[in-house]
């Protein structure tokens, strides 16, 4: 030892590489409980079950799909907005609030989840609340698997509009799709009704479509030489109690191609890897796609920094930082 056992394909084969690197040994039998690292895409109860605190590493952490699934996600940013309005209108009230986050599809409180999310939104520059709304920073969003919300979306879609629409518990750019004017919502419509029609017919056990979200699509997004890009930043939550946390700046993701938005082109509008390798192009330009943080300040110093003032390594003295600590 020390033993890893992984499994997938997102990632893990950077992990196996790293953790052969440190001298540990790979194991393939997922039932032995002797490993010092647990890497998979799939949770298990048992490796909760038999987890010893302080000697092995998982890789989630048991009620993970209030964050990572995007409805759950959704559900507690909406919570968490509720409670801060909450508090904004009570501001100037000498009254102390107190509040317990309660998480709808975690049936239990998550102080961590309270904690996080705060600092989510709270940050030391954004004015005398020092919080930011939910709505300038998340798009306007609606869960298909409610019949009230389904019908809103489908009330206040009736122009040319682009939103786009995930399931709710996938990764790698499956199953999304963009929805730019009626027609294509009103074939989303008839699917959504007809699905509903058969499980309501099924005499035995039937397993429902897998939940998805649809969101106001971002059409005139900001870019970088001409092409949709993000920024992958870590972050590691060591321990909840107490709260340590550890933050990575990451890199930056970037298209293949320059933005359209009209285009029908998956490869457009989504910048992650798995996405861009389906693009023609992406042997000749794969160097191009990912920019290390060194590499994005060194852009920023030499095109932005003169023309919009910016102090020098504006990145790693503001952005970086800015991110870290939001």
């Amino acid at each position: 030892g020390p033993y890893f056992y992984i499994s997938g394909s997102n990632g893990a084969g950077l992990v196996s590489i790293y953790c052969q690197s440190r001298g540990w040994q790979r194991i393939y039998d997922n039932r032995r409980q002797d490993y010092a690292l647990k890497w998979c895409e799939i949770k298990c109860r048992e490796t909760y079950y038999h987890f010893k605190e302080g000697e092995q590493l998982v890789y989630q952490i048991p009620n993970n799909g209030v964050l990572t699934s995007k409805i759950g996600l959704l559900c507690c940013l909406r919570e968490q907005e509720r409670v801060m309005q909450k508090i904004r209108r009570n501001s100037n009230s000498k009254k102390n609030i107190k509040q317990t986050h309660q998480c709808p599809q975690a049936g239990k409180k998550t102080p961590f989840l309270k904690f996080l999310l705060a600092a989510i939104l709270s940050g030391s520059n954004r004015g005398r609340s020092g919080l930011l709304k939910m709505e300038e920073f998340f798009p306007e969003s609606f869960r298909l698997d409610l019949k009230d919300e389904r019908n809103a979306f489908f009330e206040l879609c009736k122009e040319e509009q682009i939103w786009i629409c995930k399931p709710s518990c996938s990764n790698q750019g499956r199953g999304i799709f963009l929805l730019k004017n009626p027609a294509a919502v009103n074939t989303l419509r008839a699917k959504l009704h007809s699905a509903e029609e058969d499980l309501l017919r099924k005499r035995v056990p039937y397993k429902a479509p897998q939940a998805r979200i649809v969101q106001r699509y971002v059409h005139q997004p900001l870019l970088l030489e001409g092409k949709k890009f993000d920024v992958r930043s870590y972050l590691l939550i060591a321990c909840t109690m107490p709260y340590v946390l550890f933050f990575a700046q990451g890199y930056v993701r970037l298209t293949c191609v320059n933005y359209d938005a009209a285009s029908e082109d998956l490869t457009v509008h989504l910048t992650n890897q798995y996405m861009q390798k389906k693009n023609s192009l992406y042997s000749q330009l794969k160097d191009e796609t990912v920019w290390r943080m060194e590499h994005f300040n060194s852009y920023v110093n030499e095109k932005f920094r003169k023309t919009h003032g910016l102090p020098k390594d504006w990145v790693f003295t503001v952005f970086t930082v800015s991110v870290s600590v939001c």
